[in-house]
């Protein structure tokens, strides 16, 4: 049966460089980060887990203010923004919490494969999985799956905005590793 949202669940929308965010959290932290190119589609995606009800949660500006912060810190350049930001992890299968937490560890700016993220995880020849896991990652940005990519160098998919913003990312995690060399 779908969870409903309780009076103990807040979300917040608001517009950033690459597309609309919506936040859902918990008392335990942010149980979806949804990106999308317009509102109505963040609106959409953040809900359709669990037939959650949005006039069943709290809009909580104010909760969200921290995370909104990390979030637009990371797109200006600071790529340890979205280390701060506390995950509600409950009902995760630990071979997705591993490969979430192996995604976590890929440096800006570098890619990496779904059959080294399923290696990572502990199951190498779980490549399919890893691929599922990134499919649901509940949280893009903060679990980075635009940098997972294809054997082949391909892009793959990216569910959080399309392709275009899996290059974009890719492309200003890049320019910031660049300026960063620069400035060291």
């Amino acid at each position: 049966m779908p969870e409903r949202l309780t009076s103990q669940r807040r979300y917040y929308m608001f517009q950033c460089a690459v597309g609309w965010v919506v936040f859902l959290g918990s008392e335990k932290g942010l149980t979806r980060l949804s990106l999308k190119p317009t509102p109505e589609e963040a609106m959409e995606e953040a809900m359709k887990d669990a037939g959650q009800v949005l006039d069943e949660a709290t809009m909580d500006a104010s909760w969200f203010q921290p995370m909104q912060r990390c979030v637009e810190s990371y797109l200006e350049g600071d790529q340890r923004a979205l280390d701060e930001i506390v995950l509600d992890l409950d009902g995760t299968p630990p071979f997705f919490r591993a490969a979430w937490a192996a995604c976590r560890g890929i440096p800006s700016g570098e890619t990496r494969s779904y059959a080294w993220l399923a290696a990572e995880a502990g199951s190498p020849l779980a490549v399919r999985a890893a691929g599922q896991a990134m499919a649901r990652n509940r949280w893009p940005l903060i679990i980075p799956c635009h940098r997972v990519i294809g054997s082949d160098g391909g892009l793959g998919g990216y569910g959080a905005g399309g392709l275009r913003v899996k290059a974009k990312l890719l492309q200003l995690e890049q320019s910031f590793v660049t300026a960063g060399d620069l400035r060291g």
